[in-house]
C-alpha cells in the first residue's frame, strides 16, 4: 500500500511540474507576442503621427491658398466694378458725342 501512495505522490509531482512548465511556456509565448505587438503598435502610431503632421501642413497650405484666392476674387470684383463704371462712362461719352454731331450741319 505504501508503494501505491509513493507512486501517486510521484505522479502528482510530475503532473504539477509539467503543468507549471506548460503554463510558464505559454506565458512566455504570450509575453513575446505582446512585446512584438507593442513594438508594432508603437511604430504604427509613430507613422500615423507623421502622416497627421504632414496632413496638417497640407491643410495649412490649403487654407493659405484659399485666403489668397478670396483676396484675388475680391480684387477681381473691384476691377469688374471699375470696368463697368468706365464702360458706362464711355457709353455716356458716345451718346454725348452723337448728340453733338447731330447739331453740326452736314
Amino acid at each position: 500500500m505504501l508503494v501505491v501512495l509513493w507512486i501517486a505522490l510521484g505522479l502528482s509531482v510530475v503532473f504539477t511540474v509539467a503543468s507549471l512548465g506548460f503554463a510558464v511556456g505559454r506565458g512566455l509565448g504570450t509575453w513575446r507576442v505582446f512585446a512584438r505587438s507593442r513594438g508594432r503598435l508603437s511604430s504604427g502610431l509613430e507613422e500615423m503621427d507623421r502622416r497627421v503632421a504632414a496632413m496638417e501642413q497640407r491643410m495649412e497650405k490649403a487654407n493659405e491658398s484659399a485666403a489668397r484666392l478670396e483676396h484675388a476674387q475680391a480684387e477681381l470684383q473691384e476691377s469688374i466694378a471699375a470696368a463697368r463704371a468706365i464702360a458706362d462712362a464711355a457709353a455716356e461719352v458716345r451718346k454725348t458725342v452723337k448728340r453733338a454731331l447731330r447739331l453740326i450741319p452736314t
